[in-house]
């Protein structure tokens, strides 16, 4: 093995480690919070904001993240979808097509899973996320419609 790659395989490790510690919770960290916003909105609940921070087209798959921040001064619920008929409320149109959240091969969403109500105190964001069938490349924006906000119209998409 190569000794710098000896040398850097702990941080690596811890780094990795980390993440998957921050993204299986959801809870966004303060340096994910800092992660530059494509298009952002107010949700339907007073005090959280709506964040479009991925949209990412990649072999045949079209990445979504929704960060949902609290700028509110007190704990504010929210609730992302659980079920079927809950997760088809989030989806892509793009030219005249609607796509849906992609399953797996035991029929299960390829989402966040269901956490039922998250709080967000002052100042905390969750992130959601959700994989869809991609837009042909000729299709440079879509709209994404969820439960939670007004439609996130002529969103880019990056390839």
């Amino acid at each position: 093995m190569n000794p710098l790659h000896t040398l850097l395989a702990p941080f690596f490790i811890a780094g990795t480690l980390g993440l998957a510690a921050v993204s299986g919770s959801g809870l966004v960290s303060p340096a994910a919070a800092q992660t530059k916003a494509i298009q952002s909105q107010d949700t339907n609940i007073d005090g959280l904001v709506g964040e479009i921070t991925q949209a990412q087209r990649k072999d045949g798959v079209l990445t979504i993240r929704l960060r949902v921040r609290n700028t509110s001064d007190s704990t504010k619920q929210i609730r992302f979808p659980s079920g079927t008929s809950e997760f088809d409320k989030y989806y892509v149109v793009a030219g005249s097509r609607k796509y849906l959240i992609l399953r797996d091969s035991k029929g299960e969403m390829i989402a966040t899973p269901d956490k039922g109500e998250t709080s967000l105190k002052k100042g905390e964001g969750f992130t959601w996320w959700a994989k869809f069938p991609a837009p042909p490349a000729s299709e440079k924006k879509f709209g994404f419609f969820t439960s939670i906000a007004p439609p996130f119209d002529d969103v880019p998409i990056s390839d």
